[in-house]
């Protein structure tokens, strides 16, 4: 019991050390601004509309808060582990010891937790918005706000494992273009059926990529359609199951690496 106790007091460790450093670089500024930014653009699209502001402005700000979190949650994970291994900043506490496994998975939760605090930073603009043009939160969009945060999760462990083999900036492209792919599987159906069997890349790209269209609800947020208890936790296992596959990916390459 001792053993475990002492890998997770490990890992929290590093998570809210990680939590600091990204605290430190002033993202979350930069990231909360630039969707007031976008959010402003979308309430002057809601009053060209005559009718249903709020649901506007709602689905709107749901792609918004999405699109900002996925952002971060890649550059944190192509920047925080790479930008260490580099500057042999992660030499120090691995020779303490601290196990790679919990260094791995620690700075992974310690970008979880900041997305999460972007994101409620974020919904609460978001509900301003909405109470501004006449509507407010409800079941559907807190359902949507704890998916793109699984999601994130999702990202954010893509990311650490491309960080493995590529820079940042590559690796942020990477990872972006590889959700981009995840959030069109219907389009890599369609181009299937029109190549047939002469282009079986495009089978292969369905299955390597994980559906993340399941962990978006921007219709159903935009007519109120809450999901059923189950069909949530099938979602949210689905995103849990993605991440954990390349958390451990990402950590077996990791743990094999030379530094």
């Amino acid at each position: 019991m001792s053993g475990f106790s002492a890998y997770f007091a490990q890992l929290w460790f590093i998570a809210y050390q990680a939590f600091q450093d990204l605290l430190r670089e002033r993202i979350l500024y930069n990231i909360f601004f630039v969707s007031l930014f976008l959010l402003f653009f979308g309430y002057l699209a809601a009053l060209l509309v005559f009718g249903h502001q709020d649901r506007v402005m709602l689905h709107f700000g749901i792609m918004v808060n999405a699109l900002s979190i996925f952002f971060v949650s890649a550059g944190a994970g192509a920047r925080l582990l790479r930008t260490e291994i580099d500057q042999r900043i992660a030499y120090l506490p691995l020779t303490r010891p601290v196990s790679r496994v919990s260094y791995f998975f620690g700075k992974w939760v310690g970008i979880a937790l900041f997305c999460a605090l972007n994101l409620l930073l974020l919904t609460l603009v978001l509900y301003i918005a909405l109470r501004v043009t006449g509507g407010g939160f409800n079941h559907a969009l807190a359902q949507a706000t704890l998916l793109i945060w699984f999601e994130s999760l999702l990202v954010s462990s893509i990311a650490m494992l491309v960080s493995l083999y590529l820079r940042q900036g590559l690796a942020i492209m990477v990872c972006m273009a590889y959700l981009f792919l995840s959030h069109n599987h219907e389009q890599i159906d369609f181009l299937r059926k029109q190549a047939g069997d002469s282009a079986p890349v495009f089978g292969l790209l369905k299955y390597l990529t994980p559906n993340a269209q399941i962990l978006l609800m921007d219709t159903r947020v935009y007519y109120d359609i809450a999901l059923g208890d189950f069909e949530m936790f099938q979602r949210i296992l689905y995103g849990c199951a993605w991440a954990l596959l390349f958390m451990l990916l990402g950590n077996a390459v990791f743990y094999r690496k030379n530094l």
